[in-house]
């Protein structure tokens, strides 16, 4: 029950990881850093780095936009 615990355990590592890691590269940020948070929490970081890479992509619009003051 255990040995079993950890190998689920391991393989969300080395899944969770390198995709929360990948994710953040892809829009600017750390692989080694985030990886290393996901290393720590391991599936709650892939939706952390989606969250602040959505996040990135709609300030980045805004200001393509002109700002939230500006009517069109």
């Amino acid at each position: 029950m255990f040995l079993r615990l950890l190998l689920l355990f391991l393989v969300s590592l080395l899944v969770f990881a390198p995709i929360t890691g990948y994710i953040a590269y892809n829009y600017g940020r750390s692989f080694w850093r985030w990886f290393a948070f996901g290393l720590v929490v391991p599936f709650v970081s892939v939706f952390v780095a989606l969250f602040v890479a959505m996040r990135e992509r709609a300030a980045e619009d805004e200001a393509l936009r002109g700002g939230p003051g500006r009517r069109g």
